[in-house]
């Protein structure tokens, strides 16, 4: 998909049952997503990868915390708080990151990329944050944009290639039902731990849409 194939036509049709667009509803939902990230991993510098509006990006400074963002989208950069756009950069998260965060949020970003850019905005985000909070949906196959589309282990393994390592405590489920949290570790998990964690957030998720 070309950058400019996410335009205000995109936003407004094809991310659910809803438009995509800076109203109450969605302010709720990113700024309920700040609170947590900043109650449960108090992160000091947060990047968003894939910010779309910055509505992330915004709810975390309204809170006190510093956060950046990139998206391909010129429209949705466009759409960004004003006060917010000197945080937030039209870009591909397949380069570089460039900087270092406490954290970098991809919240249903991956599955809109070529594959090979999927892997390499993991590999980079190996190179700027010890910690991520990921989510990709594995069942949502009629977005027309989502063309990388993949189980959950296979995310699972793409981010241990990198390094990371997910956080079995960690209940990431105030992003989604399948959502997971990544830390670094020279500890590689067990096949049999990614698996069975795999099965339970597909589980999660397929109780979630039912």
């Amino acid at each position: 998909m070309a950058a400019s194939d996410y335009d205000s036509h995109y936003y407004s049709t094809s991310c659910g049952p809803k438009p995509y667009t800076r109203n109450d509803e969605w302010l709720w939902f990113f700024g309920a997503i700040a609170d947590e990230i900043i109650r449960s991993l108090r992160p000091r510098r947060v990047f968003d990868a894939g910010c779309a509006m910055g509505m992330l990006v915004e709810s975390l400074w309204d809170r006190g915390v510093e956060a950046w963002g990139a998206d391909i989208s010129e429209y949705a950069i466009g759409e960004i708080r004003r006060d917010m756009r000197p945080y937030c950069r039209v870009g591909s998260i397949a380069q570089p990151v460039g900087g270092q965060y406490d954290l970098i949020a991809c919240i249903e970003v991956l599955e809109h990329m070529p594959e090979g850019e999927s892997r390499r905005a993991v590999a980079h985000f190996a190179a700027a944050a010890d910690t991520v909070l990921f989510s990709s949906n594995p069942n949502d196959f009629v977005e027309p944009t989502h063309i990388n589309v993949h189980p959950i282990i296979y995310w699972l393994k793409l981010f241990q290639e990198h390094g990371y390592r997910p956080e079995l405590t960690y209940d990431a489920g105030f992003v989604s039902p399948h959502a997971i949290l990544f830390r670094k570790s020279k500890q590689r998990a067990d096949e049999e731990v990614l698996m069975l964690l795999a099965r339970e957030l597909r589980f999660k998720t397929a109780l979630v849409e039912r």
